[in-house]
């Protein structure tokens, strides 16, 4: 049995396809299905029930998954060990990030950050939080910055969860609005515009807008799911358009006066949760400290320049 045996069905298990699991593997799919065959030979028994859309871990694959996962934990930490007692440390550092804090926390302190680390090479990789995770389980990066409490991320017992302060999730739409016109603003009235909301938004925090974000209901008047909130901006300032959005990642608009924050009565209390989430086993090199502190200063800095009325309420968007 050969590692990348075992590598290329821990990957499998995980993502439950095999034309997405070649892809990240960057081999053929014919070579991954050879693989997996090879390794189910030497092992004596299926791992995986196959169909034409995905794949299942059957029992003696449960059995294998559990302890594949710690062989290439294991050899990684190794690999690593030996490489710091050589007297080498790896010049590159791979940081992830889901779309708005790569946007708001990790890009700018990338320079303040090589202006103290200066023989650094930093890869930021910036992907939905499942291909954080899954990239940061194979070891294509060293951390990634995401929500973490909806994700149940913090639960994982293979993960360290370093939380940062929680940002304020707020409406914003154009300054000549037609709902910036009205002396009372209710959330009623957002119900005769279209609505951008994040695409993973979990389901207890639309339910506390009640139909708000349903497509079912008569008087729906258009939506937007986005992964990302850089592309709908121009649409934001120059149409009719609403968006849901942690006030972090449009703070320089609302700054500017190109957007503003809409202040409805009785508005639910969000906030959005991020943390920097690496593998607990694994230690950490001077630089991977370096770049987190200079992570955990940005998120203390920008919380400070924009304090909240209250903290009391949990989570939520990504």
């Amino acid at each position: 049995m050969e590692l990348r045996h075992i590598k290329h069905f821990v990957l499998l298990a995980e993502v439950k396809h095999f034309n997405k699991a070649a892809e990240v593997l960057n081999i053929t799919q014919p070579s991954l299905s050879k693989s997996i065959q090879r390794l189910e030979m030497l092992i004596g028994g299926q791992l995986l029930n196959r169909d034409s859309k995905s794949v299942s871990v059957t029992a003696l694959g449960q059995v294998l998954l559990k302890h594949g996962q710690k062989i290439l934990k294991e050899f990684e930490e190794m690999e690593q060990e030996v490489t710091l007692f050589q007297g080498f440390d790896n010049k590159e550092l791979r940081v992830g990030a889901s779309p708005i804090p790569s946007n708001s926390l990790v890009g700018p302190i990338v320079g303040q950050f090589l202006r103290h680390y200066a023989d650094m090479s930093v890869e930021l990789k910036v992907a939905p939080w499942e291909d954080l995770y899954q990239q940061l389980i194979y070891g294509d990066i060293d951390f990634f910055v995401a929500e973490t409490k909806i994700t149940e991320l913090e639960k994982s017992e293979l993960l360290k969860v370093t939380e940062l302060p929680p940002f304020k999730v707020i409406f914003c739409c154009r300054p000549d609005h037609p709902l910036t016109q009205l002396q009372r603003l209710f959330l009623p009235s957002f119900r005769d515009y279209p609505l951008a909301i994040p695409r993973h938004m979990p389901k207890s925090i639309a339910d506390a807008f009640e139909d708000l974000f349903k497509q079912q209901r008569e008087d729906f008047s258009g939506m937007v799911r986005f992964d990302q909130f850089h592309p709908i901006k121009e649409s934001i300032i120059n149409g009719d358009l609403v968006a849901l959005t942690p006030e972090i990642s449009v703070r320089n608009q609302l700054e500017k006066g190109v957007l503003v924050e809409l202040s409805p009565y009785i508005m639910p209390l969000i906030y959005a949760r991020f943390s920097v989430v690496s593998l607990k086993e694994k230690s950490h090199s001077n630089a991977a400290e370096g770049f987190i502190n200079f992570l955990v200063k940005r998120a203390e800095d920008v919380k400070l320049e924009s304090p909240m009325q209250n903290e009391k309420q949990e989570t939520v968007l990504a």
